[in-house]
């Protein structure tokens, strides 16, 4: 790859991700938004460097969860390809919807301090999706000779139920794929899955100070005290180490729905709902990993029955998971890994704590790994950035990776 090139790629994806940032993109069903501008500025930026570049369109419901209620919405995708189709096909997926930009101040004009890039986004994952049109920009002007197929897929709807990617995979299939989330610039080998429910529960009404600490009237301490079991259960709360990699448990809680009066703690709370995220450390299959979110299902359960055994009034609600995954080591990471090691002088290895599409790559039977500018846990806050230095170093490592996989120069 000429240097000059690929300089000039790297200052572009930094001005590609400002770009992106400013116009939103918000998921349907998190916000009154959606992505079908940037989609087709995506489109025709492909389209100016010479790809085939296509808009998909995808449809989606998300009934029990949303702004909106139960609404079907329709995005495009952007599927772009270079090469050719009769060889290995590499495809580099990245996510073009965001959550609500409502937690920012001005969240859809990029601002820069240092090398910090701010905006909704700027990490998850638009410096992701920057990075990989600059990459694959720079291998089509190189005019590099491919004994293969590059296939680009920007998808919508990550941030709910992943239909873009789902919907992508029944039209496409490839030997590898490289998902841009941010992992700040390390090569994400292993993702954590999920389970995510509700917690329910009903106490009486009563006065409060006549509510003894060991009765359950109040359904807010239900709560609290089953999601305290789930915590101290080590069965669910739990690490451990595998390929080298430290995997640990995570769980979130957040209040969806409470009776609530204005004489606070004086009257007890009735109906009390949590929504809980519990991350799931994956099993070297997907079968393994199945079981595994099955029994932390399991587990979660009986908290429940042990609480209402106690005289409490819970229930399990709105219960899902879907799995992680571990790739191991084939000629695709090692190719992957020569590139870090010549741009970032390292190949250092990381565990992702949040779910993200790679899963879906990963029950297709297509290895993966994800790897991309920024940082996950500042994905969703109300200081969203990410490094500019690291955009475009992704760029560099993609495309020098694009090159050892598919060059036949």
């Amino acid at each position: 790859m000429d240097s000059s090139l690929l300089k000039v790629k790297r200052d572009y994806s930094v001005k590609l991700l400002k770009q992106l940032i400013s116009i939103p993109s918000t998921n349907p069903h998190l916000s009154d938004g959606d992505e079908r501008e940037i989609a087709r500025l995506l489109r025709g930026e492909l389209r100016d460097f010479g790809f085939k570049a296509d808009l998909q369109p995808i449809t989606s419901d998300y009934p029990e969860l949303g702004l909106h209620g139960n609404r079907t919405f329709t995005r495009p995708n952007v599927i772009a390809k270079l090469g050719n189709e009769a060889g290995p096909r590499v495809i580099l997926n990245g996510h073009i919807d965001t959550v609500s930009g409502s937690n920012m101040k001005r969240p859809f004009e990029p601002r820069v301090s240092g090398d910090r890039l701010y905006g909704r986004g700027s990490s998850d994952m638009k410096g992701g999706v920057a990075a990989i049109v600059a990459a694959a920009e720079a291998i089509q002007e190189s005019s590099r000779r491919l004994n293969g197929q590059l296939v680009i897929s920007l998808v919508v709807d990550e941030e709910t139920l992943g239909q873009g990617t789902i919907g992508f995979l029944r039209a496409e299939s490839g030997d590898f794929a490289i998902v841009a989330e941010p992992t700040d610039n390390t090569l994400g080998q292993a993702q954590a899955g999920y389970l995510d429910f509700n917690i329910s529960c009903q106490g009486e009404s009563r006065h409060g100070q006549t509510t003894l600490p060991r009765m359950w009237a109040s359904a807010f301490l239900q709560a609290g005290s089953i999601c305290d079991e789930i915590i101290r259960d080590r069965g669910l709360i739990r690490n451990e180490t595998r390929m080298g990699l430290k995997m640990e448990t995570t769980f979130n809680v957040s209040p969806v729905r409470a009776t609530v009066y204005p004489s606070l703690a004086w009257m007890t709370v009735e109906e009390f709902t949590v929504n809980c995220l519990l991350g799931l450390i994956p099993g070297p299959t997907v079968q393994a990993s199945e079981k595994l979110a099955k029994a932390a299902l399991n587990r979660v359960t009986q908290h429940l029955r042990t609480n209402n055994r106690q005289g409490g009034r819970g229930r399990l609600s709105r219960a899902n998971w879907d799995i992680g995954f571990i790739q191991e080591e084939n000629a695709y990471v090692r190719s992957f890994e020569r590139a870090m090691k010549k741009v970032l002088g390292h190949n250092r290895r990381g565990y992702e704590q949040s779910f993200c599409d790679a899963t879906h790559f990963y029950r297709a039977n297509i290895p993966t790994i994800l790897f991309g500018p920024g940082r996950m846990e500042l994905g969703h806050s109300g200081n969203e950035y990410t490094s500019i230095r690291q955009v475009k170093d992704a760029t560099s490592v993609l495309t020098h990776a694009i090159e050892n996989m598919l060059s036949a120069d």
